[in-house]
């Protein structure tokens, strides 16, 4: 369906330059389009690199501080083990109480951890994507390219566009004369 709406977006605003009294081979002359593989710049430029470096060091760190409370809460556990016998029914409620409680706020911790994890991610990422669009932008520019679209086949988001293919306000006011 998506893919279906952004092509027929492609469509209609090659349809605005037959309005101009472009033909259809003029158009295809004079509407320079171009793709880039967002996957592939972030794998192999230094900004990617040091993006995914940065992600990797954030991570380690947060399961450095997980390594020490999981190898507590392991000895915790192998204490109650052993003790476990030699307790009474009262002592040894309270230690599977204790051992419980660190192990839920362990299991928050690492849901915590993998939350942040996952915002890190985004926050790098989308700087990446910001500085990604600015040099596509200046490609596009310095190029002539019309359009640049991400070769990414869950996005296919469109990095940049001429204004003068944005059709924004017009689909904007035909929707307001349809809803009346």
């Amino acid at each position: 369906m998506i893919r279906f709406f952004q092509m027929s977006i492609l469509i209609f605003s090659l349809m605005g330059g037959f309005r101009d009294g472009l033909s259809l081979a003029e158009a295809g002359d004079s509407l320079k389009m171009g793709y880039i593989d967002a996957q592939r710049v972030l794998d192999n430029t230094k900004l990617g690199k040091k993006a995914k470096a940065n992600l990797e060091e954030y991570v380690k760190s947060r399961e450095k501080v997980l390594e020490l409370e999981r190898k507590d809460l392991k000895e915790l556990e192998e204490a109650l083990a052993k003790q476990s016998a030699l307790l009474s029914l009262e002592a040894r409620k309270d230690k599977q109480e204790e051992y419980q409680s660190k192990l839920e706020q362990f299991q928050k911790k690492v849901l915590d951890l993998n939350r942040e994890v996952q915002d890190k991610q985004l926050e790098l990422i989308k700087g990446f994507r910001r500085e990604l669009e600015e040099i596509v932008k200046k490609i596009a520019e310095k190029d002539g390219y019309a359009f640049v679209l991400d070769k990414d086949s869950v996005s296919g988001n469109i990095l940049y566009a001429k204004e003068s293919f944005d059709l924004t306000n017009l689909a904007i006011a035909e929707l307001d004369k349809a809803a009346k």
